[in-house]
């Protein structure tokens, strides 16, 4: 008896130091958390720059001729659905994040060495050095193919990662936070992601998790990835930020991008070849009380910088909506395919607004399009921010929104022509919401209309400005022609009754296209003052219901 009571104690002992044993080899995301806070609390180190001298005067060419050896990705001996390439360092990326993978042992560090990459020819003397790591990572799925393993999620430089769906090329860029961005008299700071962490999958499975630790002088940060590749690819990030100091703008899910130009543009910089280049041609937004608001980006040789106030944000996101080829005209940067992107908050995000910000640029390769949620209330020193979001990269979705979108905008500025011989009534007619043509066939009144007030007379070099707003899609174009939607457009600032600065509507009109059966919105602008920008909003309703998405735009005279 007394024999198996011992042997008994022995085995309880011996599962209690297995479990122990267990519970120190797991890495969870708490654990990277932990590792956060402790690192806010001591002084930034930044990333060092590990570039070894024989790779500092390499061409372009030839560092474009270093890849990754297709027999050392990783979890490739195991068969497993998703793979791992990596990035050599190189003159644009000379950082090197410590790069880790999670078994059932717990995590190990993932070594380095030459070997591992194909150089194209090129030799070194002396050989490059040991443990120099990577400048970054290249998920791989069977994404398109049951047979093949593409690339759909990438990781290189700053807190910036790139992801794409099944059939999509390389668009806009996604980053982890956005700080300081466009603060007068302060630098936009660009953390690092400076470790990760890739936990090895399962044989059958479908998504994918990463951790990530952030770093820089103002914030430390644990991210937590869950990635599921597919025809909308989706990441669940759930990011506790621990604050080293004050933050004047936050920005939270930052998504950015990258416009030249569109159809809205009339700058084509020498480009006499192709219609519209751009990564992204619009902002979409879904505020907190079920508004749908579509704002077209812009060129301009300025810095832009919009503010949409609202409070527990629905979602936002990129949109490339224009999915023709032939208003691209380029089989090779397919700007037709490019990914848009949707962020989903979870939880209370509470009262801040949407910020879209827009820098000039004259080439592709400038990602001059940010697009974030910046809350009300800024992080103080020692503050903490928990927060959770998806991010759905995809082509198309008719649920976003789930009415009729604004298809394209075109801008015109005719010559100055006379006004009409009406104005809208009322005194602000600007303010005033006109509604559809009247129909024809209507009873005429008894007794004729009294006469309107004089159209205001626009001061010498004002241009009037002519837009042209297509809506389509969700059933809008099964309204029969001669049942005109009401239009609802405004300006801001109006042309008061005093004429002082601002803006004057006129010339409005809704009609139905015959050939594709959208439905477009025709209307005129005459800003008062050239230093007085005008916002402006249009849609479509139907009994005081909206139809459309709100378009808005801004236009500097």
């Amino acid at each position: 008896m007394r024999l198996h009571l011992i042997l008994a104690i022995i085995t309880v002992l011996a599962l209690v130091l297995t479990l122990r044993s267990e519970k120190g080899r797991q890495f969870t995301f708490a654990q990277v958390q932990e590792l956060a806070q402790q690192r806010a609390r001591t002084k930034y180190v930044p990333l060092p720059n590990v570039l070894p001298p024989q790779l500092k005067n390499l061409t372009a060419d030839q560092e474009n001729g270093i890849f990754w050896n297709d027999a050392h990705r990783v979890w490739r001996s195991k068969g497993l659905p998703f793979q791992v390439d990596f990035y050599h360092v190189n003159k644009a990326f000379p950082t090197s994040p410590r790069i880790n993978y999670i078994d059932r042992k717990g995590p190990h560090p993932l070594p380095y060495s030459p070997s591992f990459f194909r150089f194209s020819g090129l030799t070194f003397n002396p050989p490059l050095p040991p443990g120099l790591g990577y400048s970054g990572f290249y998920l791989r799925y069977p994404i398109n193919k049951p047979d093949s393993l593409d690339g759909f999620f990438s990781v290189q430089g700053s807190n910036y990662f790139r992801v794409i769906a099944k059939d999509q090329a390389w668009g806009l860029p996604t980053r982890g936070i956005a700080i300081n961005t466009e603060v007068d008299g302060k630098k936009e700071e660009f953390p690092d992601f400076t470790d990760w962490w890739l936990v090895e999958p399962a044989s059958n499975a479908t998504e994918l998790v990463l951790y990530a630790l952030l770093d820089n002088s103002s914030v430390t940060g644990a991210y937590e990835f869950k990635v599921r590749p597919g025809a909308q690819t989706s990441v669940d990030v759930h990011v506790t930020l621990y604050f080293r100091k004050d933050v004047e703008r936050l920005g939270l899910a930052p998504l950015t991008s990258m416009y030249l130009f569109g159809e809205n543009a009339k700058n084509h910089f020498g480009d006499n070849f192709h219609p519209e280049i751009h990564d992204s041609d619009g902002a979409l937004m879904n505020k907190n009380n079920g508004d749908w608001v579509w704002r077209p980006l812009q060129q301009r040789p300025d810095h832009q910088l919009y503010p949409f106030p609202d409070g527990d944000p629905r979602g936002f996101g990129l949109i490339q909506r224009d999915r023709d080829f032939q208003h691209y005209q380029d089989g090779e940067a397919k700007y037709n395919i490019r990914p848009s992107a949707w962020v989903t908050p979870r939880g209370n995000w509470g009262k801040g607004a949407y910020q879209l910000i827009q820098l000039p640029t004259d080439n592709t390769n400038t990602d001059n399009v940010v697009f974030f949620w910046c809350p009300e209330q800024q992080p103080k020193a020692g503050d903490i921010l928990d927060r959770s979001y998806t991010i759905d990269y995809y082509m198309n979705d008719a649920g976003r929104p789930p009415l009729a979108y604004c298809k394209e905008t075109l801008v015109s500025c005719p010559a100055p022509a006379p006004p009409p011989p009406a104005a809208p009534p009322g005194p602000n007619p600007v303010a005033a919401k006109p509604s559809a043509p009247p129909n024809p066939s209507a009873p005429k009144p008894d007794a004729p209309a009294p006469p309107a007030p004089p159209a205001p007379v626009p001061p010498s070099g004002t241009v009037p400005v002519q837009f042209v707003i297509d809506f389509m899609g969700n059933g809008i174009e099964t309204i029969p022609a001669n049942q005109h939607p009401d239009l609802d457009v405004t300006c801001n600032p109006p042309l008061m009754t005093d004429h002082s600065p601002g803006t004057f509507l006129r010339d409005w009109k809704v009609e139905k296209n015959d050939y594709d059966h959208f439905w477009r919105v025709t209307f005129t602008i005459v800003p008062f003052k050239h230093t007085v920008p005008t916002d402006i909003l249009c849609r479509l309703t139907r009994n005081g219901k909206p139809l459309t998405e709100t378009w808005s735009y801004t236009w500097h005279q």
